[in-house]
């Protein structure tokens, strides 16, 4: 049975982690949680020596590279761990598949068979990524690995089952509502 992680930086840098990432011992603890493929989006962030963009074999895991992807969200949405920055949008694309009637099928995992892990890229401003992936963590919903050159032992703690989002998250996932914004907007501008 294939198993996938990804790694997802958004469109910002943030080197430490990809670095942290594509180092051979964090391939070697995934490949540990049954992960025979990774993908790694890192947006504009800088590889680490030896590496370049594709797809290679490293240590017996399926590694590809990317800058930027179409179908992250939905790759996403079939991975059974996420690493990502804090970043709302990543977040969103982790949980989304999680609270429509897509999860039910055949190539998304159950919920609590899905781990999403948060790296707070701490360079932006305001901590901002802190504070959300704080909150993540809270509900249960994310574990979070406060610095990049945390990432291996957070992932050799989840293989060994001590790294766990709380089993069952404290409140459930919150259910897609596709006219939330466009309701705002109205009532906003008062066509309602």
């Amino acid at each position: 049975m294939s198993r996938t992680a990804i790694l997802t930086v958004g469109s910002t840098r943030f080197d430490p982690l990809v670095a942290s990432f594509l180092q051979p011992a964090i391939l070697s603890a995934l490949a540990s949680h049954g992960v025979n493929r990774i993908l790694a989006q890192v947006g504009n962030s800088a590889l680490p020596t030896g590496w370049e963009l594709g797809t290679v074999q490293r240590d017996g895991v399926e590694c590809e590279v990317v800058r930027f992807l179409q179908d992250l969200e939905e790759r996403m949405g079939r991975a059974e761990v996420v690493v990502s920055h804090a970043g709302a949008g990543s977040i969103l694309a982790f949980l989304r598949p999680l609270s429509t009637s897509s999860a039910s099928s055949d190539h998304t995992p159950p919920a609590n068979d899905r781990q999403l892990i948060l790296v707070p890229n701490s360079t932006l401003m305001d901590l901002h990524q802190s504070d959300l992936a704080d909150e993540m963590e809270k509900k249960g919903w994310a574990i979070v690995c406060r610095r990049p050159t945390d990432l291996l032992d957070t992932l050799r703690a989840l293989v060994k089952g001590g790294a766990r989002a709380a089993e069952p998250p404290s409140t459930a996932y919150p259910e897609l509502d596709k006219t939330k914004v466009q309701r705002l907007l109205d009532e906003t501008l008062g066509y309602i």
